[in-house]
């Protein structure tokens, strides 16, 4: 039976705090694992970066990414064959922090396996984001790196939300929000096509349009555009990046096309808007 490692074998401390009673814990493993227990009184979310078997004593086994530990169990992991390791994000909960927040009938409900809500795809979190922040962060500083415990927070409100109410999986409006909050905040990759959009939502690429246009009112390539150029004049009009290094930060080939579609959207060049003579 294999061990639990760290994540990084570099770092000593991938395991912080980000409030009192909640602390969260980056790992690598491989072959079947036994979980370590938690500590009484604390409630472990556990979320795989791929499919993983999940034995629970008198429970049939299951295939998941996502999967709860209590205090008063053993648990072992298993990733399936086609995976030599696997990433793990442990995020454990203290019962006082589940009570301050609202939230312990909802996890005293999900006890059981079968009725833990697996969440969509669409809320899927431990992504590239995450684990190049924790790869990228100064052991030392872990505690402090804010954009690592921002994203943390955002993941755990998908969480929370559907154990509060997972009616809210349902909701089309969710979802399409979930496409500008994910993919048009920032704008250095390209964005995904309307059909892998609407295969990560399990939905029609037609009612995706109409969804999204309903929404936000413009089709949904016409509001991408609109925010990567309302970007772009936040980034000349502080002075941040020229002309040429906005055209590179938003993929652009030549800056000529960067020109043309910021001129067709505020009717002047990008040059002259930076100037302040928009």
């Amino acid at each position: 039976m294999s061990t639990i490692h760290n994540l990084n074998v570099g770092f000593k401390g991938t395991t912080f705090n980000l409030e009192q009673g909640l602390d969260a814990e980056f790992i690598l493993m491989s072959g079947k694992t036994l979980l370590p227990l938690p500590e009484p009184g604390v409630t472990c979310l556990w979320e795989s970066s791929e499919l993983v078997r999940v034995y629970r004593a008198q429970q049939t086994t299951q295939t998941k990414t996502q999967f709860l530990s209590f205090g008063d169990e053993r648990m072992e992991i298993e990733p399936l064959k086609k995976y030599k390791t696997v990433r793990l994000l442990r995020l454990s909960v203290s019962t006082e922090w589940l009570i301050e927040n609202n939230l312990l009938d909802s996890f005293a409900q999900i006890k059981n396996l079968y009725d833990f809500v697996s969440l969509p795809s669409f809320y899927e979190s431990l992504d590239s984001q995450l684990l190049t922040l924790v790869r990228n962060s100064d052991p030392s500083r872990l505690n402090n790196n804010l954009r690592l415990k921002s994203a943390l927070f955002n993941y755990l409100n998908s969480y929370f939300e559907v154990l509060k109410s997972p009616k809210v999986l349902k909701n089309d409006r969710l979802k399409i929000e979930w496409v500008v909050n994910n993919y048009m905040l920032e704008f250095e990759q390209p964005i995904p096509t309307i059909t892998e959009l609407s295969n990560q939502l399990s939905m029609s690429e037609s009612k995706f349009k109409y969804l999204f246009k309903e929404a936000f009112g413009m089709p949904f390539y016409q509001y991408y555009q609109q925010k990567r150029m309302s970007e772009a004049a936040e980034w000349l009009k502080s002075g941040a990046l020229n002309v040429t290094g906005v055209s590179q930060k938003l993929g652009y080939s030549h800056p000529i096309k960067f020109i043309g579609q910021f001129k067709k959207l505020f009717g002047v060049t990008p040059l002259r808007y930076a100037k302040g003579k928009e």
